[in-house]
């Protein structure tokens, strides 16, 4: 009895310093999202997630390279938990180093060159069958032209002025499935009052308790009644708040992450 005793109180020791640890992963993961989104002309930017788990394989991130120009970043990553936490944070490291070149601005690369790049570092560095799906656009605040990337990840929607809904289709691969990819850049000049809504696929994935997932046509049609020129910041809010509506009660099982552009 009093070696058992001992092997408890050990197993709880352990517990507690485990508990300890994931704590301040998830408390040191807070600062890898912005703090704030960068201000804009014409235009604004918000985002929002929230991890299944402690912490989360997801990330979104803003580049803002000058006064006209604003990167936009929204990945998921394969996996769950603590090692899908440290892709991401990996991840995320790469693309700064690649993108924010304060001295040398005309270096950075396109977007489809940033995928190929991303794509590149991230194959076989965490085993075999570890990827990422990621939309990177760059938006211009003169020319109101967002050209960018979509490697896998879930479809961005448009929301026009007039308040129609369109989901951009086109895209590539997930990044790290292969040592070699090419992809395709897009591009769409969004009018005053439209807005793109970028998101990972634990929102539609997200389950009711009754074992239904929210999907992407509830998604879309709740975008239909956003009210017109909405911010970004409220689209964001409104559209989380529907997710979480759905799946109240229901244990979340996946990384949820919405990123917003909204144009005014």
């Amino acid at each position: 009895m009093t070696n058992h005793l001992r092997d408890l109180r050990e197993q709880e020791k352990q517990r507690i310093i485990l508990e300890r640890d994931i704590t301040l992963a998830h408390e040191a993961q807070q600062y890898l999202y912005p703090r704030f989104a960068p201000v804009l002309c014409g235009a604004e930017v918000c985002g929002i997630t929230a991890p299944a788990r402690i912490v989360s394989g997801d990330l979104y991130d803003f580049f803002p390279f000058d006064d006209n120009t604003v990167g936009l970043l929204c990945a998921d990553v394969s996996g769950k938990g603590m090692s899908a936490a440290l892709m991401m944070a990996h991840l995320q490291a790469v693309a700064h180093g690649r993108m924010m070149v304060p001295e040398q601005p005309s270096a950075r690369p396109s977007r489809s060159a940033l995928a190929a790049m991303l794509n590149r570092d991230l194959y076989g560095r965490f085993g075999d069958n570890r990827y990422a799906t990621m939309f990177y656009g760059e938006y211009d605040t003169s020319t109101r032209l967002l050209r960018y990337v979509n490697a896998g990840n879930c479809p961005p929607i448009l929301i026009s002025t007039t308040g129609e809904v369109t989901q951009l289709l086109d895209g590539d691969l997930p990044i790290g499935l292969f040592s070699e990819m090419t992809y395709q850049e897009l591009g769409i000049t969004l009018s005053r009052g439209s807005a793109i809504v970028v998101y990972s696929d634990g929102l539609i994935d997200a389950l009711n308790l009754k074992g239904e997932e929210f999907g992407e046509e509830r998604l879309v049609s709740y975008c239909k009644l956003l009210p017109k020129g909405a911010s970004a910041a409220a689209i964001c809010t409104l559209l989380s708040q529907r997710v979480a509506e759905w799946s109240a009660g229901a244990e979340q099982f996946d990384d949820t992450t919405l990123l917003v552009l909204a144009v005014n």
